[in-house]
């Protein structure tokens, strides 16, 4: 048995299930028509890049239940030089949704295929900007959405709280002259998001940040980049010598990170420790927390489980960490916000915690009617001022328009707050 999990950097919430502890890996050999094994050196990813990092051991925290509320802003749809699956040449799959079909986008749904998935149910489509999975049919309750082999995901290593090591993994594997000669894995690397497109907290400038007006991301932000530096510099980490890293910028780290923290699943077996997969086509899925599809995992294969019946055109979307996020979480690992989110309102109103509470990837703030006036009276602009600024639309970048917008988001779930503190 196993529980699989998102991976969001510093915490992991479960989501489901049941794994199959045996696998075989086989991996593109390069031809588009010629699907064969590849070397031991690629079914276990072993010492030269599997391990090119020890992995630490860490923690994880268990997730429950879910709320509503529309995704903001995720994977933007966005017109680029190799466009990598974005703002590609479309056609309709029904009610005006776009199909991408780019050749990147043909090429890996190719190389899926080659590798025994099953992944004519779907397609990667446009929804008004953001690129998610579309059902090119009607999928019925209970029925695979997608079915991966486990061949074809990533195994980036261990579990643990440092995102950094299995970035390393990672960008050693995409700068592998082995694997570039062989062509492994080059149709699903070829669609990631590139380092341009990084939009997690992470990536913001000191005077983005400080838009937020908001400690905690700040704060949290911060140490998360003193540690992703740390790894990089090698200081901490057991026998690697600064030259390991020679050939790894900053930003070809940095650009494995976020790929770690937005993308990636993580296999936690029965008394093992939780290993980390980049799967693909299941990546592509993006967040409700209203989604009762599920992911599961079974004799080598990974797969969405139609947790309702699915219309032609429907998007099909699945929940990031166990659907408890609050904005806080889902701008620092995943790059974009959901309106109206519950779980800001619970985490100024839970008791206040030192540490994340029980089943949530935040703390409690504990604020009472005075502590909630005081805050929304620090912030240096009102509501509507946020509000009227977006409608304007005049910001110096995405980013600092993303910084107003959790500020507003945040203003509105103390307002909430407040409602529920004077009502007990």
């Amino acid at each position: 048995a196993a529980m699989l999990a998102l991976a969001r950097g510093t915490a992991l919430l479960a989501v489901a299930v049941l794994c199959s502890s045996s696998v075989s890996a086989r991996h593109v050999s390069g031809s588009r028509t010629a699907f064969a094994p590849a070397p031991a050196i690629w079914s276990t990813l072993t010492p030269s890049l599997r391990n090119g990092l020890p992995l630490p051991h860490g923690g994880r925290s268990g997730g429950r239940g879910g709320a509503a509320g529309p995704v903001m802003m995720a994977k933007k749809v966005v017109p680029r030089k190799a466009s990598k699956g974005f703002g590609a040449k479309k056609k309709i799959v029904k009610n005006n949704v776009k199909e991408l079909d780019d050749a990147k986008t043909e090429a890996l749904f190719d190389w899926l295929r080659e590798g025994g998935s099953s992944v004519s149910k779907v397609a990667i489509a446009d929804f008004k900007g953001l690129r998610g999975v579309a059902a090119r049919q009607v999928i019925e309750e209970g029925e695979a959405i997608v079915s991966i082999p486990q061949g074809l995901a990533l195994n980036l290593g261990s579990d643990g709280i440092n995102p950094g090591y299995a970035a390393a993994t990672l960008c050693k594997i995409e700068k592998s002259e082995e694997r570039r000669q062989h062509g492994w894995f080059q149709p699903f690397l070829d669609v990631l998001p590139t380092y341009e497109q990084c939009d997690t907290t992470d990536f913001f400038s000191e005077q983005e940040l400080k838009a937020f007006e908001w400690e905690p991301v700040e704060s949290e932000t911060a140490e998360r980049l003193a540690m992703l530096r740390s790894t990089y510099d090698a200081s901490q980490i057991q026998g690697v010598q600064r030259a390991k890293h020679d050939d790894m910028t900053w930003e070809e780290y940095m650009w494995g990170v976020y790929q770690v923290v937005s993308r990636v699943l993580t296999i936690q077996r029965e008394g093992q420790e939780g290993e980390k997969f980049l799967i693909p086509m299941i990546d592509m899925f993006n967040h409700d927390p209203r989604s009762v599809h599920q992911l599961k995992c079974t004799q080598g294969t990974f797969k969405v489980i139609a947790g309702k019946r699915i219309n032609v055109g429907e998007q099909i979307n699945i929940l990031y960490g166990g659907g408890v996020l609050n904005n806080d979480r889902l701008i620092q690992d995943y790059g974009f916000l959901q309106q109206d989110n519950q779980f800001d309102v619970e985490q100024l109103t839970a008791k206040k915690t030192k540490e994340p509470m029980a089943g949530y990837p935040f703390k409690g703030m504990g604020m009472d009617e005075a502590g909630l006036k005081e805050m929304l009276a620090g912030f240096s602009t009102t509501l509507e001022d946020d509000v009227k600024a977006l409608e304007e639309d005049k910001f110096e970048s995405a980013r600092m328009r993303t910084a107003v917008l959790f500020r507003s988001e945040k203003k509105k779930a103390i307002s909430a707050a407040l409602q529920e503190v004077t009502k007990a």
